[in-house]
């Protein structure tokens, strides 16, 4: 496991676009040798440059290859389905992408601090202490866990891609500071389809079934900003569509809800049914 080191800042759409061309063109303009012209071409500091590449790598955007990046196949089928980043799937693509990744921290547990039932709100520094509280974080100085989920806070605020999304709602009370919850976005059946074999992909890659308490417990309903009866009931209704009912199966045998994958059930072509299917969920 990996943090992000995003120097306490988002990362914002165009850099996002900016990022994605240029490694395209010179694998090496993240390395030293190249600071220069990567901050005149990204219009970025070098503590920016530190933000954009490590939220791209986090997102799966790119990976390191030596001393260079590479664009991945997520990279790329995000830019060849939507080149100018404009639709509502390649920001949910995006939020998912880190959820999942090997550099998911603290994003992964800024979602899993927050309740997803009765979304309540959460003080700022109760999330902080709640994060940093998780057994795999523990280590860290509060100083850089405040840096980085302030960093990963503002992704959901103001003009940010993932802010129209709603997943996140942010307000700051006179007296009180901060305090975050879990929005209400709208979530997509090709959204939570997506979600889903990325969770089997990255958490039981060796399984052919797990139960909805083992999906629920690792975080699936609060990536998805939904509570858990409502993540039951669209993959129920999901797994009885023509569209997927080849692809799994929801099940309840004595009282024990479960969800059992078939062979073909890979985020690789679940990607694309978003990015190319879903509709616009953007506030």
């Amino acid at each position: 496991m990996a943090l992000i080191d995003n120097q306490g800042e988002p990362i914002s759409r165009w850099w996002v676009m900016k990022g994605i061309e240029i490694v395209e063109k010179q694998k090496d303009i993240f390395s030293s040798a190249k600071m220069r012209q990567a901050r005149v071409e990204l219009i970025a500091g070098k503590n920016r440059l530190t933000t954009i590449k490590n939220w791209l790598l986090a997102a799966q955007i790119i990976q390191s290859s030596g001393r260079e990046y590479v664009i991945t196949d997520i990279g790329r089928a995000i830019i060849a389905n939507d080149p100018y980043l404009e639709k509502a799937s390649t920001w949910w693509a995006f939020h998912l992408s880190i959820c999942f990744s090997d550099r998911n921290e603290p994003y992964a547990s800024f979602f899993l601090s927050l309740e997803p039932i009765a979304k309540d709100w959460i003080p700022w520094e109760e999330m902080v202490q709640q994060v940093r509280a998780r057994e795999e974080l523990q280590g860290y100085e509060k100083s850089v866990m405040e840096s980085y989920l302030g960093g990963i806070r503002r992704m959901f605020v103001e003009d940010r891609p993932l802010a129209e999304l709603g997943l996140i709602e942010s307000r700051t009370v006179r007296g009180e500071g901060i305090s975050v919850r879990l929005g209400e976005p709208t979530v997509t059946n090709e959204v939570v389809i997506h979600a889903l074999a990325l969770m089997r992909f990255h958490c039981f890659p060796s399984r052919v079934s797990v139960t909805f308490s083992e999906l629920v417990n690792a975080g699936l309903d609060r990536f998805l900003c939904l509570s858990p009866d409502d993540l039951r009931v669209q993959l129920k209704n999901l797994s009885h569509t023509e569209r997927w009912q080849n692809q799994f199966s929801y099940t309840t045998v004595a009282n024990l809800d479960s969800v059992d994958f078939s062979d073909g059930f890979m985020p690789r072509k679940t990607l694309l049914v978003l990015l190319q299917e879903s509709q616009s969920t953007w506030l």
